[in-house]
């Protein structure tokens, strides 16, 4: 019996698996493809270019201009932003969420409810043990008899909770969100308004209407934050829900309660700093003034130079939230094109990030520059190649690998 539970819950993972990696894919995702792709082409044709110079069907010439051209289109393919999809990512991560705690609880909970047709004991000499509910059947239930099944438990069973539940989820699954709603209505009802089931009921309901928590999910999730303070499912979602009334203080604090609880799951944290970051910035173009207490979760740097950005006070009102900010990183002794470079917005500063061999144009590593010449430029003109009234840092020359953090201040003004 022991191997069957071993099994089950492997096949349950399994199954979480199926279900989270569409999730997981963004639109985010698919402009880091194309770049993945466009990177792959740049590569081959400074490749072809060399093959070129080397064999003297190229002058220097040509080539320098032809390999500037392509590293141009590269630069400006970093230059574009990412596409989002209004709230998709904290509705994405937080029905992750969902998934990772209430799906095991399902798959457990049909099994005893239902009843398996048949199981081998493969660690026993093969007897097989007949399960009443199987009518000397081999065949698993299918998705139609699991449904009639739980919709016959629960009209002649109405006070059963867990089967409620479980059609929840079902009908979840199935994208009848509308049902799945009145389901967790009912378990709400039976269980004395559970934490879970608040908030499986706001779940459902914001689907209903296209995601968003505003109304009645809302008060569902503050609901159960009230028994279950530290839920970071009910932070999650209650942090969305503020974040669409623009209450941009209570966002914030509730995505940063939620970090708490998801120390162990750093996917999760980058997750709820971005939306942080992204409240920040909402909040500064609606000149509100907002307060971040700061996150209690420390997570494992990536390998690379850790930058510090910041701006001098006197140009702060020079800038707009959303003017896109390039930090580069160039040959101490080379061409002026830049060999990495990173995208971010005026918004975000200050800021700290960390420079890494995901961030090269050409591939390669960081480690294969004995230096590099490192800057910032907050792009007024929206284009990455400097431009008169562009605000700028000095560039600093660093060290490869950097022993401590590099200051990067914008305090210039380009002529």
């Amino acid at each position: 019996m022991m191997t069957f539970w071993i099994i089950a819950a492997l096949m349950t993972g399994l199954g979480l698996l199926v279900l989270l990696l569409p999730l997981r894919r963004k639109v985010g995702d698919i402009t880091d493809d194309a770049r993945a792709r466009n990177l792959r082409i740049a590569r081959e044709k400074i490749a072809e270019l060399d093959a070129e110079l080397a064999a003297g069907t190229l002058d220097q010439a040509t080539y320098d201009q032809a390999k500037e051209e392509v590293e141009q289109e590269l630069l400006e393919d970093v230059a574009l932003p990412d596409q989002h999809v209004a709230g998709g990512n904290s509705g994405t991560k937080a029905a992750m969420l969902m998934l990772l705690v209430l799906v095991p609880a399902l798959g457990f909970g049909l099994y005893l409810l239902l009843g398996s047709p048949r199981f081998v004991d493969v660690a026993g000499a093969g007897s097989v043990a007949e399960n009443p509910h199987a009518q000397g059947s081999d065949k698993a239930p299918t998705m139609a008899e699991i449904q009639e099944a739980l919709e016959k438990r629960v009209k002649e069973q109405p006070e059963d909770a867990e089967a409620w539940f479980m059609l929840g989820r079902l009908y979840a699954g199935m994208q009848r969100f509308a049902d799945a709603a009145k389901a967790y209505e009912q378990v709400a009802k039976l269980t004395d308004n559970h934490p879970q089931a608040l908030i499986a009921w706001a779940d459902a309901l914001a689907m209903t209407q296209g995601g968003r928590l505003s109304g009645k999910p809302y008060e569902l999730v503050k609901q159960a934050l009230d028994q279950a303070p530290d839920d970071p499912t009910a932070l999650w979602l209650a942090g969305q829900g503020a974040r669409e009334a623009n209450d941009y203080q209570n966002a914030i604090y509730y995505w940063r309660q939620a970090e708490a609880g998801l120390a162990d799951k750093p996917d999760f944290v980058m997750e709820l700093r971005d939306l942080i970051a992204s409240a920040k910035r909402a909040a500064a173009s609606a000149g509100v003034e907002v307060e971040d207490p700061g996150s209690s979760v420390d997570l494992a740097k990536p390998a690379g130079i850790e930058l510090r950005l910041s701006i001098a006070p006197e140009l702060q009102s020079k800038v707009k939230p959303d003017e896109p900010l390039f930090i580069f990183a160039k040959a101490v002794d080379g061409p002026p094109m830049p060999l990495a470079a990173i995208r971010m917005t005026a918004g975000e500063l200050p800021r700290e990030v960390v420079l890494t061999d995901a961030n090269l144009l050409r591939g390669g590593k960081l480690t294969d520059h004995k230096q590099l010449k490192i800057g910032a430029r907050i792009a007024r003109s929206g284009q990455p190649m400097a431009a008169s009234g562009d605000l700028q840092s000095a560039e600093v020359v660093v060290d490869v690998p950097a022993s401590e953090p590099v200051e990067l201040v914008i305090d210039q003004v380009v002529p």
